[in-house]
């Protein structure tokens, strides 16, 4: 009988795995598929239950960091999650602590606990009395017989005293702290600090006549977003849902104590656990705001697309969402969707507003509308500006590229619109760097007979590299990926980092190897020379293009094939040449000639010196 196949998906959950785990152990070889149908990996059941059993045992040396990761509880103090003068951060630091010098398994049972301890000691203090409205509001159903058990075996569990302050969550800043890491980041469970949910709303309820309207979260986590809106703003017309229990039912406390609730039907009818994607659209809302699950499977476009088909027409979606959502290839659908059927009112961007996350953020409020889109009208917070777009942009959903005041969208058109240039487009050979699959094995800080200099991204500056410090033996069967071998040796290429900002290339002529952190580019553009397509890549005009436009942190290349490459007589060229030379060989030791070349290739624009200047500006 033939054995029953697994797909990537069903492997991780059968390993308790993030679906982007899975992917990157596929892509490092770290797991072998038995088949693939299609191009799509599938996994024999015999081969993932042998897998578990090593991840298990810590035998599989390969995954043996990723396992302990994923095994060790992982919690620790979200401070940032409350503001820094927070009187009750010190008590849940003290809890926190407690637990990792006694080494306490964390279970639900004393989670649940030390929550019921907490929200006791907030309520008392509010209402200053010794049962307040607890009784009618114990959402956590903590069997009090069981409290008193643990209190007594764990008595400095239960001692920290709480503070009771109406904007905060403690009771969020508690369950963060001592909840799983893994399952955090698993579920994309990235709860929003205070001071990004105050921006949210102060800009979201500077609407007229927006503080009577029906709202929901319909991923509330613990209710901080809740807590913040405005007094004015009734209970009859908040709702929240969300799938984690413990949340909602701290949600439920947070949403009781802000508006008094003593009404138990009131709040379970307007705190609910449910999925908001299967949410059948029949309630309309007017106001949708919150931050969707940036899980593995990215389904905060899922959140935006069913936030928009459930608002009222004119009602308001405020999100808190990765900046990626606006840029990348993946997230074209929900551009097109958007475009289709709001419009944006408001843009901010946040870069990594989140407590060891490495995703820059936006806040991102847009209106439901009959209107077509139109970037008139739209507000952006560039992180350190604010202003308007006055301009009717020619927008497409390949890319929004938001963050250019009106000045400096023309400035790009100008440069876009250059006469006499041309693309990287179909006028270059591009090389990924050398994937191992296990640099450990194959990467050494030590030169012996057999191995030969190779490049990390690191190593690259701009026009050329550093001595490199690993070195590796040329062997292309046993890597996981690598370029063909004359894309390495070619006579003459350039290197770039590929996880940047900025664009950053050297000039190679020895044929050295590079790892894929440093990618590789073979201009072939006829009648222009690799060392002028070397300077022009690294100007200021096109470092201003490629940030304003596209704004990643991966230098790609379809953004290194848009940027426009003036064609020049051989004569200018090599003027330019000789400055690239002098400043490859290391004879410009104060960047006299790179600021000097650098004004020169803006000259090759036709900019004047006044919009030069606005590109130096707006690149620091």
């Amino acid at each position: 009988m033939k054995e029953k196949l697994l797909t990537l998906s069903q492997l991780c959950k059968e390993l308790s795995i993030s679906y982007a785990t899975g992917r990157n152990w596929l892509r490092l070889g770290k797991i072998i598929p038995t088949s693939s149908d299609s191009g799509v990996p599938q996994f024999s059941i015999s081969y993932v239950t042998n897998l578990k059993k090593d991840l298990g045992a810590c035998n599989n040396s390969s995954l043996k960091s990723r396992r302990n990761k994923k095994y060790k509880s992982g919690f620790g103090l979200y401070e940032s999650y409350v503001s820094k003068s927070s009187p009750n951060i010190g008590a849940v630091s003290e809890i926190v602590n407690y637990i990792k010098d006694n080494e306490i398994e964390v279970t639900e049972e004393i989670l649940l606990a030390l929550l019921f301890d907490c929200a006791d000691k907030l309520i008392k203090d509010k209402y200053k009395e010794e049962n307040g409205i607890y009784c009618q509001i114990n959402y956590l159903d903590v069997d009090k017989d069981c409290f008193a058990k643990l209190s007594k075996s764990h008595p400095d569990l239960f001692s920290s005293n709480y503070i009771y302050i109406p904007t905060e969550d403690t009771l969020g800043l508690l369950y963060i702290s001592l909840r799983n890491l893994k399952n955090r980041k698993e579920k994309g469970a990235y709860y929003t600090p205070t001071e990004v949910v105050n921006s949210l709303i102060s800009n979201l309820f500077s609407e007229k006549d927006i503080k009577s309207k029906e709202i929901i979260d319909p991923c509330c986590g613990t209710g901080n977003f809740i807590l913040q809106l405005p007094e004015d703003v009734k209970s009859e017309n908040v709702y929240a849902n969300d799938i984690d229990d413990i949340s909602v039912k701290l949600a439920r406390i947070n949403y009781a104590l802000k508006y008094d609730l003593s009404d138990r039907d009131m709040v379970l009818r307007h705190i609910t656990q449910s999925d908001f994607l299967l949410d059948n659209g029949e309630k309309k809302y007017d106001i949708i705001l919150g931050n969707p699950p940036w899980g593995s499977e990215e389904p905060y476009d899922d959140f935006v697309e069913r936030a928009l088909k459930n608002l009222k027409e004119n009602g308001h979606l405020s999100f808190v969402l990765p900046e990626s959502i606006l840029s990348v290839k993946s997230h074209k659908k929900i551009r097109q969707f958007m475009m289709s059927s709001c419009r944006l009112r408001y843009v901010e961007y946040l870069g990594e507003a989140f407590h060891g996350v490495q995703c820059p953020s936006i806040i991102l409020h847009a209106q439901v509308t009959k209107e077509r889109f139109t970037t008139k009208g739209l507000v952006v917070n560039d992180g350190i500006n604010t202003f308007t777009i006055d301009t009717d942009r020619v927008v497409s959903a390949d890319s929004l590229s938001l963050k250019i005041t009106d000045k400096e969208y023309a400035l790009i058109k100008k440069i876009m619109d250059a006469k006499n240039k041309v693309t990287l487009k179909n006028n270059a050979l591009f090389g990924l760097g050398i994937v191992t699959g296990n640099n450990k094995r194959f990467i050494s800080t030590e030169k012996t007979f057999d191995n030969e200099p190779v490049l990390k991204g690191a190593d690259i500056e701009k026009f050329r590299y550093n001595v490199p410090k690993y070195y590796i033996s040329f062997t292309p069967s046993s890597f996981q990926q690598v370029a063909p071998e004359h894309i390495y040796r070619a006579k003459e290429k350039l290197l770039y980092k590929f996880i940047s900002s900025d664009l950053v290339f050297a000039y190679d002529d020895t044929g050295i190897l590079s790892l894929n952190s440093c990618n590789i580019l073979i201009p072939q553009i006829p009648g222009l020379s690799i060392k002028y397509v070397l300077a022009v890549l690294n100007s200021s005009a096109a470092q201003f293009v490629y940030s304003k436009m596209f704004g990643s942190v991966k230098v790609l290349r379809s953004h290194l094939e848009q940027i426009p490459i003036p064609v020049v007589d051989d004569r200018k060229q090599n003027e330019l040449i000789e400055l690239v030379d002098d400043i490859i060989k290391g004879t410009d030791p104060h960047q006299k000639k790179m600021k000097m070349l650098d004004k020169k290739i803006s000259d090759l624009y036709g900019l004047s010196e006044a919009e030069y200047q606005m590109i130096k500006t707006a690149l620091k």
